[in-house]
């Protein structure tokens, strides 16, 4: 298993674990993910560039 795999999958356990199932969301999970991986390092951006919007 990668080291980003690793740190998700750790975010995930924890998150299951520590917040009560009827207030987890998918939301909740994501934000959960995204502290695991910018504390272990990690820096997130678009997958692709995010296109600039076109006005007349």
């Amino acid at each position: 298993m990668s080291g980003v795999a690793a740190v998700i999958d750790a975010a995930i356990d924890d998150y299951r674990t520590e917040v009560p199932a009827e207030q987890q969301t998918p939301a909740g999970l994501s934000d959960r993910i995204r502290e695991y991986l910018t504390s272990s390092g990690y820096e997130i951006r678009p997958a692709a560039p995010v296109p600039a919007t076109w006005s007349p």
